[in-house]
């Protein structure tokens, strides 16, 4: 490969609203999509030139529309996924602040006067956070987020509601608002990882145990703390489940049979069979192994793929221990 080869610009994977077929969300240098449908038995190939790119910005035309625009300069990231002139451009910067702020564009106010809802997700490393979502994103936002378990525990009135609900579960109960996507993967293959568990060590029934725990103590703060009662809000108690897609990473999971994916994807070359998604982790076979691997594929948000043939190695150490 040259640095002249042709490259794709990768966004990432993208969860459908009926969680069926994720997508590797890629583009072309002049802007055209060139997705890979990321279906059991999916050949994924690819050498990642370096630096990190932008990858847009977002406009919100009313309560249902949302376009994406991709970077008129094609410039380098500079604010995680964004260069400074598209993060300065991007109508749902102000989504998270606008409770506390009030500012925000005309069509991104129309979609916060919305319901919105707020959950509880728990990731395969024991590490729960409070979140919300909208109406329209209600379903797939969990499956982007590669929750293990998760659940819906209340519908608030409004966009700015619910973050100030958002804010007071974490202020009270101590529930962040983010997790890394690196944890997420890397909490599904090492049990020194566990975090909360005394042993660092979940399965599926521990971390359900735990799971119900979080959400009861945000069913409570929303029947009994006063700062929380005053708010146009009701109680849910509404049960996510993973994508079929995700099954064969959760079982070997279970099972403590997941190994972690050789290597990282936002360097060099690599060559796998997908078998599983959850979230933004594959689940992959190498070549010549029967062995289920799990990549934190959001390496690759805002990475230069170049398509070719190539084969990820087998661990010879790992593999030769059985």
């Amino acid at each position: 490969m040259t640095s002249a080869a042709p490259f794709l610009l990768s966004a990432g994977i993208d969860w459908p609203a009926d969680q069926s077929t994720p997508r590797w969300s890629l583009r072309a240098d002049d802007g055209t999509r060139a997705d890979q449908l990321l279906e059991p038995g999916t050949r994924c190939s690819f050498t990642v030139q370096p630096g990190r790119w932008c990858l847009g910005h977002t406009r919100v035309a009313d309560a249902t529309v949302w376009s994406h625009i991709g970077c008129p300069d094609g410039a380098p990231a500079e604010r995680g996924t964004q260069c400074g002139s598209c993060f300065a451009r991007d109508d749902a910067r102000h989504m998270h602040d606008f409770h506390r702020s009030g500012i925000a564009p005309a069509g991104l106010r129309a979609y916060l006067a919305k319901p919105q809802w707020l959950y509880v997700a728990t990731f395969a490393q024991g590490a729960s956070k409070i979140g919300t979502a909208g109406e329209g994103n209600k379903w797939r936002r969990l499956a982007q987020q590669g929750a293990v378990i998760a659940t819906y525990v209340a519908l608030a009135a409004d966009g700015r509601v619910v973050r100030v609900l958002e804010d007071l579960v974490t202020e009270r109960l101590g529930l962040g608002q983010a997790v890394r996507a690196s944890a997420k993967t890397v909490g599904l293959t090492d049990p020194g990882q566990g975090g909360p568990s005394p042993s660092g060590v979940y399965d599926a029934g521990s971390l359900a145990t735990m799971h119900r725990t979080q959400v009861e103590r945000v069913h409570a703060l929303l029947a009994e703390d006063p700062a929380a009662t005053g708010l146009d809000v009701e109680p849910v108690d509404e049960d996510f489940t993973p994508s079929a897609l995700a099954g064969p990473l959760l079982k070997a999971w279970n099972d403590g049979d997941l190994h972690p994916y050789p290597g990282w994807l936002s360097a060099s070359s690599h060559g796998f069979t997908v078998e599983a998604v959850l979230g933004q982790t594959l689940g992959v076979r190498l070549d010549g192994s029967e062995r289920l691997y799990a990549a934190d594929a959001s390496v690759l948000k805002g990475r230069r793929v170049v398509p070719g043939e190539h084969s990820t190695a087998v661990p010879v150490a790992q593999d030769s221990l059985f």
